[in-house]
Order: structure tokens, then sequence, then C-alpha cells
């Protein structure tokens, strides 16, 4: 049948040969270009999936990086307070001298001492701890001096517990905690250790 077939076409007419090459050819190109064209799709779709997963992968990124900031900021900001605490912190050797200086602050802003008794010493995992009774009697407006003399000594100390009450004469009478800080030394270590074994042998 194709033999027979050729042998139709070879004895065709010019005009016709030609015709039969053309669609031929045109058959041909078009078969080359769909194959093309369907593999430069499937070039595109591989294309646009691997864009999609960058982005996504851009983006969360982009969002574990806007998350990290802030924690890299706070972070910073969390080792600035403890060096800053750790330079107001006082040392051993100067908590006499700590305590003259706050029964000064106290004179000089007119107030009287009524009491001033150190308490014992707590020793904390990284300082120690030393309590402070206090009443003094003065104005209103001295004993909001005194407080905020304390709240901006160099030394770390604060001032909690106040109870406020009137007196006869027109004064005021301040009952507060006073609490000074200090590094821990060497003398501290057993202490601390001991603390620890106490507290972990509790049930």
């Amino acid at each position: 049948m194709g033999q027979l077939d050729l042998e139709v076409l070879s004895a065709s007419p010019p005009l016709l040969k030609m015709f039969v090459f053309f669609m031929v050819t045109a058959l041909t190109f078009i078969s080359l270009w769909v194959l093309w064209l369907g593999v430069s799709l499937s070039n595109l779709e591989l294309a646009q999936a691997e864009e999609i997963k960058l982005r996504e992968e851009l983006t969360l990124k982009l969002l574990k990086s806007a998350k990290f900031e802030p924690l890299k900021i706070q972070h910073s900001q969390i080792l600035l307070g403890i060096e800053s605490a750790e330079i107001a912190l006082s040392h051993k050797g100067e908590m006499a001298g700590l305590l003259k200086d706050i029964n000064r602050i106290g004179l000089s802003r007119g107030l009287q001492f009524e009491l001033f008794r150190p308490e014992p010493e707590a020793v904390r995992a990284h300082y120690a701890e030393l309590p402070i009774s206090l009443r003094v009697t003065g104005r209103y407006h001295n004993l909001g001096l005194f407080a905020a003399d304390i709240a901006h000594m160099p030394r770390l100390v604060t001032l909690d517990n106040l109870l406020i009450s009137p007196l006869k004469d027109g004064n005021l009478v301040l009952e507060a905690s006073l609490h000074a800080y200090r590094h821990l030394d060497a003398d501290d270590r057993p202490i601390l250790k001991k603390t620890s074994s106490n507290q972990g042998e509790k049930p």
C-alpha cells in the first residue's frame, strides 16, 4: 500500500507534489513547535514553583529576622541592666560607709532618726542583702526628698514597705525597710552552699 502511494505520488503533477511537500513540512514544524511549547511550559511551571518556594523561604527568613531583632535588643538591654546592677552593688568593705551615707542624707534633709537597725544579712545566689529597719520623723516634703536621694544613690539601695503616719506636732513619721546590696566574697560561699543544700533537702 505504501509503495503504491509513493508510485501514485511520483506520477502526480508537480503542483500536487509541491503541495504535499509543504503540508508535510508544515506538519513537521507544527509537531516540533508543539513539542517545544510543551517542554517550555513544563520548564516555566518548574521555574514558577521554584520562585514560590524561594519567596516562601525568604518570607520565613524575614519573619525570623524581624522576631530575632527585638530579642537581640532585649538581650542587650538585659545584659546592660545586669552590668549596671553589678556596678551599683557595694563591696563588703563599703557597707559601713554606705550606712553612714544613708544616715547623713536623712540628717541633711532635716529628718530625725528614731530607729536605724540593720537586720541579719541574707546571702543570695549572686549578691548579699542587708535589710535595715527604719523609722524617721520630719516634714512631708523632706521625707519625699529623702526617698528621692536614696533612689539616686550610686550604690544599690531600695526603700520599701513604707508606712507614713501623722504626728500631733504636724510632722510625719515614716516607717520603712531599707535594703542595701553588695557583692559576694569568699566568706559568703560556704553560707551559700549551706543554704543551697538545705533547700535541696526539703521535700
